[in-house]
């Protein structure tokens, strides 16, 4: 995939509403009698992985060139 700022975000948008999601069911996670189902934790992790991953591999080059 090309490098760019819109693969970057198209990945990393996602990747971080996965993130806050998880951090949001810990409680509910943890609970014994939760109605959480269980599936749903491990879907947002996975969610999460690849897009991290794969806006680490898309992200655009931030460096700067030297002003003249």
């Amino acid at each position: 995939m090309k490098r760019s700022v819109g693969w970057f975000l198209g990945f990393f948008i996602p990747m971080v509403v996965s993130g806050a999601a998880l951090v949001l069911l810990v409680p509910s996670i943890t609970d014994p009698d939760s109605v959480l189902q269980p599936w749903i934790p491990s879907v947002l992790g996975a969610v999460f992985t690849a897009s991290a991953f794969v806006a680490w591999k898309v992200r655009p080059d931030w460096k700067r060139s030297p002003s003249t």
